[in-house]
């Protein structure tokens, strides 16, 4: 299968719509810039996007994420607006992985108590 190039697919899905080109190209971007926003930002530990699947944050990138802002915002420069906005970029960022962090730990404690009762329950049934 030979790809499509995207002017080429905008001009198809247009005419099968009867919609203007500009129209089908405008609510693309829009939908791929929403997914980008929320695989960047960070509000979930998993994403699910319909037709691409169900994205998820790893512990372990969180938790090597986590010193490196520490260490960004201990050797950043606040002497101008441009550097004190940056920093609370920054700031905001790290406030978000310690978010998603103990989400993800709050969900690794209910899957072991989940299991926990789930085993309990077994032994009870085989006595």
């Amino acid at each position: 299968m030979k790809p499509k190039k995207a002017n080429v697919l905008y001009q198809e899905i247009a005419d099968r719509n009867d919609v203007s080109k500009l129209l089908v190209e405008s609510v693309i971007e829009f939908y791929y810039k929403n997914v980008r926003t929320l695989l960047s930002e960070l509000h979930h530990p998993r994403i699910n996007i319909t037709g691409l699947g169900v994205f998820a944050a790893k512990k372990r990138s969180i938790d090597k994420g986590i010193p490196r802002f520490e260490k960004y915002l201990e050797n950043h420069d606040t002497s101008t607006y441009s550097a004190y906005y940056n920093k609370k970029l920054l700031e905001d960022k790290l406030e978000g992985l310690y978010s998603i962090k103990d989400q993800i730990e709050a969900e690794q404690k209910r899957k072991e108590e989940f299991l926990k009762n789930k085993r309990g329950l077994k032994k009870n049934l085989e006595e």
